[in-house]
């Protein structure tokens, strides 16, 4: 008898406390990703600046702290510019929150500013903006015939001694 009681009490429990938890899950409005909250920065001097992420094939890739204002050639400079293999075509630019036309992706050709200068493909760089630069398949292609070559030995290697004792 008290052994049921103890089970009744702890089944009781356990069900109060689901519910509960339901309550609290369904409730919870959290974002798919947490937002900074670190939006600009004011430096001693009253300049404005803010985090911008930078990937993929340029000389030093990683988070910058940049002037409110930066355009995407003084940001590629920052950086040391492009890398050997960069595909300055499809240079893309991830928005942590999405702008007033609720875009959250661009695709930039940098190749006509670097042929003529042009800067009308620029787009204003925001705080916590992710720009990747790719790599062309070219590019990928040869880093990768070092790896192909050496697989390929191995198997020639394995081959030839594979063939002597047969």
């Amino acid at each position: 008898m008290l052994f049921q009681r103890k089970i009744s009490l702890t089944v009781l429990l356990c069900s109060i406390h689901f519910i509960f938890c339901q309550d609290l899950v369904e409730n919870n409005n959290i974002s798919d990703y947490q937002i900074s909250s670190e939006k600009y920065i004011t430096s001693q001097n009253g300049s404005i600046l803010m985090h911008v992420n930078i990937w993929g094939k340029v000389v030093q890739p990683g988070r910058k702290l940049v002037y409110d204002g930066i355009d995407m050639a003084t940001l590629l400079s920052i950086v040391g510019g492009p890398g050997s293999g960069a595909n300055m075509k499809k240079v893309r630019l991830y928005r942590e929150v999405a702008d007033e036309n609720g875009q959250l992706v661009y695709e930039i050709n940098l190749d006509n500013f670097i042929r003529s200068g042009d800067r009308s493909d620029f787009i204003k760089i925001k705080p916590n903006d992710t720009i990747l630069i790719p790599q062309t398949v070219t590019s990928l292609l040869l880093n990768q015939v070092g790896t192909l070559n050496t697989l390929l030995s191995f198997l020639n290697f394995y081959l030839i001694i594979n063939s002597q004792f047969n």
